[in-house]
């Protein structure tokens, strides 16, 4: 399959050596399946967000497209990557623990609703999110911005001060309510529509009988002039609600479309005030849907904080309805009463304890799967997971290119490939040489030309084994009898330069040969000067 392939690049006559290069990104790890088993994980929070620890498989209960399952090993992980055995369970189940893998890269998109959030709102955020990003970042941790309106977005950084000075330009876009002349507000339109509260309906009709009726009608008869003036009214307030709504969740689609493009763990974080939906609104379940295709866990901050809600449970229930359809959807938290907005998004991007479980459902199929895990007994807690998973078709499971993503992150040296890798560390940077000596690698003739793929992967982990940067390169050689003769002599090489903040790492190299699929795969140390 390798020589079909190489052949190809043959078609129309080639130039000798022909480099593709981009930046490398590692596949996720989030829900993983290897052979029949598949591994979830799981983050279990008490009502104001905190994550509990010490749980047992014996405690939860999973089902695959409804079929239940037995969980066949389950770690607790703390942050950092570290993980633990929890304490003996009172069922003394014998289940080992789950395969960890090394951290992946982190990637969270803060969702300022701009649209939604008034002036105090959006100071009241931003000042949250200084006091969560003067913590620091991690190099593995990649943040980024978007809001409703699309002014003040920012692509995924992982420099914390980039990220602090776009903050101060985020500004409110809410624009003022236009209310026909007899008509109710925003708020009050949607419950008379929706024929939530009778009191409200009673308020819109009074409002609208002064334009209704015209004196000489008795009260019978100007009520029923009023009551579809009400709603009539009614409807043209939503409509023009309905777009700010419709703009908030086509906004919410863009970034977790930006979030699918990238490997690594997917975080959105929405922080809003509230809006008003109606139920079933396709737009919102299609960016649910989305979000749980593309493992994209949402979760959700009420701007409002503790602060009193002077329009009562209702209203409040309304504002609150989007924000909980795409946390219940995507297994996020919805964080709300609290004033401490930055320990909730600490809460949100780095949770303290989750838990790793594997289950073995059968054969692939090729199909998405939902997923449910739930508590067996009754408790207050919430367990929150991704709530479904693809299940590749066996013939996808093995390939040259998982082969070389699992080679980043293992600890493993091949020498398969004559390679030989050196560095030069600079200022926030390191530059990277693989010598290859051509003599030592097998080609295809076609046409006179002899004919092999090379493709490298460079990349930096930290100290706990996540990824923090990396490139990829494919090199194509055509080469002349005479281009082959040079580089045996002289050898081929592949320069990249990585860049990431000061400090140490572990440079990771692979090179895969296109012919036999074959790998070479060395760890250097390298530190980083600021």
């Amino acid at each position: 399959m390798h020589i079909v392939a190489l052949l190809l690049l043959l078609q129309s006559p080639p130039r000798e050596v022909v480099i593709r290069s981009h930046v490398y990104t590692p596949p996720t790890a989030t829900l993983r399946s290897e052979t029949t088993l598949v591994e979830a994980d799981l983050t279990v929070r008490d009502s104001q967000g905190h994550t509990i620890p010490n749980l047992h498989a014996s405690d939860f209960e999973v089902l695959d497209n409804g079929v239940p399952q037995k969980i066949t090993a389950f770690s607790e992980l703390h942050a950092g990557g570290k993980f633990t055995t929890p304490p003996p369970s009172a069922t003394k189940e014998d289940i080992p623990p789950a395969d960890i893998l090394p951290p992946s890269p982190k990637y969270v998109t803060f969702f300022f609703d701009d649209n939604h959030l008034g002036n105090s709102g959006m100071l009241f955020v931003e000042r949250a999110a200084h006091a969560f990003i003067a913590k620091g970042l991690k190099p593995s941790d990649w943040t980024s911005i978007v809001t409703t309106s699309g002014t003040g977005d920012l692509d995924f950084t992982n420099d914390a001060k980039l990220f602090a000075d776009k903050l101060d330009h985020l500004q409110s876009h809410t624009r003022a309510e236009v209310p026909s002349k007899c008509g109710v507000g925003a708020t009050d339109s949607f419950i008379v529509l929706n024929n939530l509260d009778y009191p409200t309906i009673e308020r819109a009709i009074a409002a609208a009988t002064p334009c209704a009726c015209g004196g000489a009608e008795t009260p019978m008869q100007c009520r029923a002039k009023a009551v579809p003036l009400a709603y009539s009214n009614a409807e043209s307030m939503w409509e023009q609600t309905q777009v700010e709504s419709v703009n908030t969740i086509a906004a919410l689609g863009f970034a977790a479309k930006k979030l699918s493009e990238v490997n690594g763990t997917r975080i959105l974080v929405l922080t809003s005030s509230g809006f008003l939906i109606r139920a079933g609104e396709p737009t919102m379940d299609k960016f649910v849907d989305g979000a749980v295709r593309w493992n994209i866990v949402v979760h959700a901050l009420d701007a409002g904080g503790l602060a009193a809600r002077t329009q009562g449970l209702l209203r409040q229930s309304l504002f609150w309805t989007p924000m909980e359809k795409v946390t219940d959807g995507t297994g996020g938290h919805f964080f709300k009463n609290t004033n401490d907005l930055a320990g909730a998004m600490d809460l949100a991007a780095n949770p303290e304890v989750t838990y790793l479980l594997a289950f073995n459902p059968g054969p692939h199929d090729g199909k998405f799967h939902t997923l449910k895990i739930k508590f067996k007994s009754k408790r207050p807690e919430s367990v929150q997971f991704r709530p479904g998973y693809f299940s590749p078709r066996e013939e996808q499971k093995t390939s040259p290119r998982a082969a070389m993503d699992a080679a980043v992150f293992s600890k493993e040296t091949l020498r398969e490939v004559p390679a030989a890798v050196t560095l030069k560390p600079g200022e926030k940077s390191v530059a990277v040489t693989v010598s290859i000596d051509v003599g030592g690698l097998q080609f295809v003739v076609n046409s006179g030309r002899h004919v092999q793929q090379l493709v490298f992967v460079m990349t930096l982990l930290d100290s706990t084994g996540a990824f923090v940067t990396g490139k990829e390169a494919i090199m194509d050689l055509a080469l002349t009898d005479e281009k082959l003769a040079s580089l045996q002599e002289e050898g081929l090489k592949a320069v990249a330069t990585l860049n990431a903040p000061a400090g140490a790492y572990q440079l990771r190299t692979i090179v895969r040969e296109g012919m036999k699929g074959a790998l070479a795969a060395s760890t250097l140390p390298v530190n980083l000067q600021p």
